[in-house]
């Protein structure tokens, strides 16, 4: 009878590790190896034991919900959703944060309650991560920026707490305002796409005629170089001229005194359409009058109609 007791005791240590798994054996409360998938025996309970972790499955814990289904949708939980943005405002944040066990013995007896403990470091850590950006970051529809920030300070964070896993994705569910905020929310979201929209309008018109005024700009300097290279040239030849005359008239000053006032006169005189000679022998240009406005045509009246009562 003792013998059936002691065999029947000693069956009871056989155990199997499923694919995918690892089993942490413990004797006397103390975790001395981790076994591989398969069939294995330890000393029964009390004096042993093991506890079976799955290393390939991917664990979700919600923080800011309660979650109903695998979608991780849920009751909001608020005291965990609410947070305090960089600007000071106030948002209401649901994630899922999915990781893997890759040390089973640490995530059993380092620290106690993973789940929970790994729930309240990824609050802290997203917290931390919200009171450094603006409520526009956080609003936005690509939150993946916060998430890989909160992913990378979550592991390095659960590392230093030799938690034993690993961080495989931070999944945002929801970023809103509270609802006493959400109508002015809203209106802020609306004047943000108006101010996004105007400025598009903006850009577009500048598009159009910042070509246009360029050449237009390019074409007046154009014009402005041609005009700066006639005035100079001109100025040059007058000079050029104006120093050839000085140089003529210091060696005969007399002759190219007449000249030139023949010359002056002869130029006056091409330009007046009546000339008159007095006895003296002296010009005397008479300068046309502007000539008088013809006068209005009027049109001949009508015959009147010799058939119409008088």
């Amino acid at each position: 009878m003792a013998f059936a007791i002691l065999a029947g005791w000693l069956v009871t240590g056989f155990y199997s590790v499923p694919q995918g798994d690892r089993a942490v054996l413990q004797q006397f409360g103390r975790a001395v190896r981790i076994m591989r998938p398969g069939a294995h025996w330890h000393w029964p309970a009390p004096l042993a034991g093991d506890r079976v972790v799955s290393i390939r499955q991917i664990h979700v814990v919600a923080v800011g919900y309660r979650p109903v289904s695998k979608l991780y949708e849920g009751e909001p939980a608020p005291a965990e959703a609410a947070m305090l943005t960089h600007d000071q405002g106030i948002v209401r944040l649901q994630f899922a944060v999915q990781y893997r066990v890759v040390d089973p013995r640490r995530y059993l007896f380092t620290i106690d309650h993973p789940r929970k403990a790994i729930a309240r470091s990824a609050e802290a850590v997203m917290r931390q991560a919200v009171a450094d950006s603006p409520a526009n970051a956080v609003f936005a529809h690509d939150t993946y920026p916060l998430a890989a920030v909160v992913k990378t300070r979550l592991q390095g964070l659960l590392n230093r707490y030799g938690a034993g896993v690993h961080i495989v994705a931070i999944k945002i569910q929801k970023a809103a305002p509270p609802k006493s905020v959400l109508a002015a929310f809203e209106k802020v979201v609306r004047a943000r796409e108006d101010a996004k929209r105007y400025a598009s309008q903006a850009q577009a018109y500048a598009d159009s005629i910042l070509p246009k005024a360029r050449a237009d700009g390019a074409a007046l300097i154009d014009k402005a170089h041609i005009y700066r290279a006639h005035v100079i040239s001109k100025a040059q030849a007058r000079s050029a001229r104006f120093l050839a005359l000085a140089g003529i008239y210091a060696r005969a000053p007399l002759v190219t005194r007449e000249r030139l006032l023949i010359d002056a006169m002869e130029h006056v005189y091409q330009k007046a359409r009546k000339v008159m000679l007095s006895d003296a022998g002296r010009a005397v240009v008479n300068v046309p009058m502007a000539a008088p406005p013809p006068a209005p045509v009027v049109p001949p009246r009508a015959p009147a109609n010799p058939g119409a009562k008088r």
